[in-house]
């Protein structure tokens, strides 16, 4: 068997500020914030205060994460940085946080520009590097801060989005333990969907990007602010994700019964309780982690994890698929047994009250 990884530490990190269903209704009306909340299961919101970043909330994951467990920056020799939402247009963020964190000069670099499914994604490229020979101490940070492009009257998606970042830290597996199997994918036809038009060189921002419009609900946004179509990406999540997870289980050779917990990005709880559905996942195996912080696009799958650890939900050698779906439109699926040692969580908070 080719060297592979496991998961040994993890921690998330989410900002201070909250976002209140009382604060939304100022904006919005009662009626249209309690029938979103009603849906989404989403009350309250983390978010960046102005000057806070998404490196930021990476910074502070991995450095509580490295300080927990007592590993030497130095040690890292691969670190993976999955965002949309980058300091820099150049350079990556992955630099800017391994000059942070103090990382060797012998440590490789990776910056992967991927929404939801970002976490598998990640994941799978760290495995490939711990099969070649070429990591043996990885730290995968995975962090977004939406609220910064999304237009602040935009209800279908300021409801709904938070900001957020998770630290891995990946060692060689001992065992059966380890990332067990991968399976990923993506209908590029549903690109459009979720996007920020003029964030780029294909629609250079100008006078006119910045032009607010008002749709027929009532949303307001700009082409520079992010953007989605809400029925599509659910027609997407509930026909799609339990197609390409029951091909996930066919490939790894196990069934929903052998399984300990099932993960699945969490973009509203009335959409992951579909999946759950269709899958037939008992509740038992089922874990939510969205209503005090809202969705954190790519760190949303491994920060559900983050807080099953936390919360003792995470046994010494379970077993678990970890789905992650959205922007692409994507979709990544893991398989991981926790190794006999089990996952103990990082005694840090999980709130990032200020940038250091």
């Amino acid at each position: 068997m080719l060297p592979h990884a496991a998961i040994t530490a993890i921690h998330h990190c989410v900002p201070a500020r909250r976002l209140t269903e009382a604060e939304l209704e100022t904006r919005f009306g009662a009626r249209q914030v309690q029938s979103i909340a009603k849906l989404s299961g989403i009350r309250e919101r983390r978010i960046v205060d102005p000057g806070m970043t998404a490196s930021d909330l990476a910074f502070a994951a991995a450095d509580r994460l490295l300080k927990g467990r007592g590993i030497p920056p130095e040690s890292i020799d691969l670190l993976v940085v999955a965002t949309q939402t980058g300091d820099y247009q150049i350079p990556g963020t992955a630099f800017v946080l391994h000059e942070r964190l103090g990382l060797s000069q012998r440590c490789t670099v990776y910056d992967l520009n991927q929404g939801c499914a970002a976490y598998p994604y990640a994941l799978a490229l760290a495995q490939g590097l711990f099969a070649a020979g070429l990591a043996k101490r990885a730290l995968i940070l995975n962090t977004d801060a939406l609220s910064g492009i999304i237009h602040p009257l935009d209800r279908t998606l300021v409801t709904l989005h938070g900001d957020g970042a998770v630290a891995t830290l990946l060692e060689p597996a001992q065992s059966d333990e380890g990332l067990l199997g991968f399976h990923l994918g993506v209908d590029s036809s549903g690109w459009r969907y979720l996007s920020m038009p003029a964030s780029g060189a294909r629609q250079p921002r100008s006078e006119q990007t910045r032009q607010e419009n008002t749709d027929e609900a009532g949303c307001v946004r700009t082409p520079e602010h992010f953007q989605m179509n809400g029925q599509a990406i659910f027609h997407f999540a509930i026909h799609k994700v339990p197609e390409v997870t029951r091909e996930a289980l066919t490939r790894f050779g196990v069934s929903v019964a052998d399984l300990d917990l099932v993960i699945l990005h969490q973009a509203n709880r009335f959409m992951i309780e579909q999946i759950y559905k269709k899958l037939a996942v008992p509740v038992e195996k089922q874990f939510f982690y969205l209503e005090e912080v809202g969705n954190l696009s790519g760190a949303s799958a491994p920060a559900v994890l983050s807080e099953a650890v936390r919360q003792a939900r995470v046994k010494p050698g379970a077993m678990i698929l970890l789905a992650a779906f959205g922007v692409g439109l994507s979709w990544g699926l893991t398989l991981i047994r926790i190794g006999p040692q089990g996952l103990a969580p990082i005694a840090a908070s999980t709130d990032l009250l200020s940038v250091s």
